[in-house]
């Protein structure tokens, strides 16, 4: 028969901080806390901070309920949040362009590829963005699924020839489910 030994308490607070920190990950980008707590893909900074509090309070309740208390869990989530804020206010803007999903200071490349239309198997159907990089001779360039654009006007060319095809099928599907309700 083995003995059972006993788990020593561990300190996770580093000395002299009275509060518990925030892992350097989730301090150099507040994006991956959010995943982390299982918020949607491209959170802001604004919806990460109006849902932890709560998180904090839920957290410590379950792992912590012997030193569980509301105002704990407050001054906790206040700390996270003020520490986030400035986190986020130290940040130079690398961001050359306004679309651009990267704020890692010193990155050199500028994107965005998040437009998309899915299908119901989550399959893309449509996509659409932007990509740059610092100091390329050929600029900034906006792409529908495989198509490259490098004009504005380039751009609204193709979208307006993509909503007249979507007009199209609106109104292919308005025949195809009369005809069929017209044989049921």
């Amino acid at each position: 028969m083995s003995q059972v030994k006993a788990i020593p308490a561990v300190d996770t607070t580093p000395s002299g901080r009275a509060l518990p920190y925030i892992p350097e990950p989730g301090r150099e980008h507040p994006e991956n806390i959010a995943a982390k707590l299982g918020l949607a893909e491209g959170v802001t900074l604004d919806q990460l901070t109006a849902v932890l509090p709560a998180v904090v309070d839920q957290a410590m309740r379950t792992a912590l309920p012997g030193h569980y208390s509301p105002e704990v869990a407050e001054r906790i989530a206040a700390d996270m949040i003020a520490r986030l804020r400035q986190q986020q206010d130290d940040k130079p803007s690398a961001c050359q362009y306004r679309d651009c999903e990267d704020t890692e200071p010193g990155h050199y490349d500028h994107y965005n590829h998040r437009l998309r239309v899915t299908g119901e198997d989550g399959s893309t159907i449509l996509d659409a963005g932007m990509a740059a990089l610092s100091g390329s001779e050929s600029g900034a360039v906006v792409y529908v699924r495989n198509e490259e654009f490098t004009t504005a006007a380039a751009v609204r060319a193709k979208t307006a020839e993509i909503r007249r095809l979507l007009d199209q099928v609106d109104a292919m599907a308005d025949r195809v489910f009369a005809d069929h309700q017209a044989r049921a």
